[in-house]
């Protein structure tokens, strides 16, 4: 388990909770209360479950790696305010297109979000009021599985997310047009800067 968390880290890790990121489907019309939902520990899940965890960490490293390009080629124009741009128009679009390959819904969030959109689905609001700093894992009551993964802090993803006085005047600039509400700053390197959450849809059981 440790070893596919690892995976996810990169500089688009940092780059936590710009847009609402989820795709609409009819396995998920049924919304629960929080309190239907129970968190699992990995070594007490079936085996469907441990299908629909594999499921939403293929499903996040999809999306980074394919978010991360995007950031990176922006950057080689030598301009990181373009990173912002990729966060506000290319990442909707990456993470609608992985929510529908994989069948799930997607997206990440923090406690201070860049854009106020970007709410945590209800499952994981008290994990996020707690801040929790490791993978989490809950059961709905439909059977979907969530997902709660940390995202911390680069030290190269300080100059978008780092001390305010520490962050290029343009860079800035960028944030205020793109994001008037922003809270994402004041993070430091190995800070808890958000987390990717992932709903994946009820498993397949030997029964069914």
């Amino acid at each position: 388990m440790s070893k596919r968390i690892v995976a996810l880290v990169g500089c688009f890790l940092a780059l936590t909770a710009c847009s609402k990121e989820k795709a609409e489907s009819d396995v998920f019309d049924r919304v629960p209360t929080v309190d239907e939902w129970q968190i699992v520990a990995p070594a007490e899940m079936t085996e469907t479950q441990k299908a629909q965890q594999e499921l939403c960490l293929t499903a996040v490293n999809a999306m980074a790696a394919e978010t991360l390009g995007e950031l990176e080629a922006a950057l080689e124009g030598g301009d990181p305010a373009e990173a912002i741009a990729v966060c506000r128009d290319k990442a909707p679009a990456i993470a609608d297109h992985i929510a529908t390959q994989y069948g799930l819904k997607i997206g990440r969030t923090s406690f201070k979000l860049r854009n106020p959109a970007n709410v945590p689905p209800e499952w994981a609001d008290e994990l996020v009021a707690e801040r929790a700093d490791e993978p989490a894992f809950l059961v709905g009551p439909n059977g979907e599985l969530g997902a709660l993964l940390p995202i911390r802090l680069k030290a190269e993803c300080q100059m978008c997310h780092g001390p305010v006085d520490t962050i290029d005047a343009e860079i800035l600039a960028a944030v205020a047009e793109n994001y008037p509400d922003d809270q994402a700053v004041g993070f430091v390197e190995g800070d808890l800067r958000g987390w990717f959450w992932v709903q994946a849809p009820p498993g397949q059981t030997e029964e069914s």
